[in-house]
């Protein structure tokens, strides 16, 4: 999110002129990272598709792992002691899904922001998606360290998402179909909702953008580079027939046709052919291959979320909330504090 400023590695006596010469080497002030020549020229109104930030949700953490490998990326070996020793694959993955973002996305963001996917080093590592990193300068200690980076990062993406989803611009402005002026300046007219939410995080076109982008910044189309290089250098495959969604309502992958009452809002979502769900409706989709509504508890006299565990005040017994709106036998809840469809969303004792 932190402003992409450049330097010119000039000779000692600065000549006149109007950019860069050829033997001028332009370097990102954040990272160190030079500035590579795009393969493609972006349109900076249509950056990426909204599938390629939202898509991907088949990619799993050996995929993204493998990759970190082949890139010889200190994260390859990182894990985070702030979130229980869990590899930083395992936290691009588990966080990025959680709120359907691309774990692609995230790793051309974490590029962008840090270049630590290609770097062998920790440098920037406590801001490694430059959330909390405004360009007024500074970045906040509340989102320091990477797995508070990833969180922050998807995050914000899912909550510009969807405001745009709701027809609402977000909370910079940006919308699709309106005129809104980088910081570069460019006038921008974002063609879809992808583009809109990617310079709501980081307002510059910079430097890969067909009209108007600087060469000495690496902007929002530098996102686009690393998207389109990092997709192609690596087998990630398109779901195929297994296509699936992450839910984390249900804290597991939904096969497509799949419907989930969310959690944190209670609405309707159905799994897509793409690997994204739906935006979502108050009532249940007719064509549903499999639910996971919320499940009446007479003990609490309330409707709860699936994977909640209660202890029946009838039997004494745990049970929780599983598919379909069943409640299923979960005696080691108390212990383990998971059942029969894994984690506790949340425990009731009598």
């Amino acid at each position: 999110m932190k402003l992409r400023y450049t330097l010119l590695l000039l000779p000692a006596l600065l000549a006149v002129g109007c950019g860069p010469s050829e033997d001028e080497v332009v370097v990102d002030e954040l990272t160190g990272q030079v500035l590579e020549p795009a393969t493609t020229e972006y349109d900076m109104h249509r950056l990426l598709e909204d599938t390629d930030i939202t898509g991907g949700q088949w990619i799993t953490v050996a995929q993204v792992q493998s990759f970190l490998q082949q890139k010889g990326s200190y994260l390859a070996t990182y894990k985070d002691p702030a979130w229980s020793n869990k590899t930083a694959a395992t936290l691009i993955v588990e966080q990025s899904k959680l709120q359907t973002i691309s774990p692609l996305y995230m790793l051309a963001r974490i590029q962008t922001e840090s270049s630590l996917v290609t770097s062998g080093t920790s440098t920037n590592l406590a801001k490694a998606t430059g959330c909390g990193c405004p360009d007024s300068g500074g970045c906040s200690t509340s989102y320091a360290g990477f797995g508070k980076q990833i969180e922050c990062s998807a995050k914000k993406l899912r909550g510009y998402l969807t405001d745009l989803d709701a027809g609402r611009a977000t909370i910079s402005g940006w919308k699709p179909g309106v005129t809104k002026s980088t910081s570069d300046p460019c006038s921008v007219k974002p063609a879809n909702k992808a583009t809109a939410a990617l310079y709501t995080y980081t307002p510059w076109v910079g430097a890969y953008a067909i009209q108007c982008g600087r060469n000495d910044i690496g902007g929002s189309s530098l996102v686009a580079v690393k998207y389109n290089q990092f997709k192609g250098e690596y087998n990630w495959g398109t779901g195929g027939g297994t296509v699936t969604c992450y839910s984390g309502t249900v804290d597991a992958n939904v096969a497509v046709g799949g419907c989930v009452q969310s959690s944190s809002d209670a609405i309707w979502r159905q799994c897509q052919a793409d690997g994204t769900f739906t935006a979502g409706t108050t009532t249940k989709p007719t064509n549903c291959t499999v639910s996971w509504p919320y499940c009446s508890s007479a003990t609490l006299g309330r409707s709860v979320p699936a994977r909640t565990c209660v202890q029946s005040s009838g039997d004494s017994q745990w049970h929780q909330c599983g598919a379909e709106g069943a409640w299923l036998s979960a005696p080691s809840a108390p212990i383990t504090g998971a059942g029969p469809v894994g984690s506790c969303y949340a425990s009731y004792a009598l």
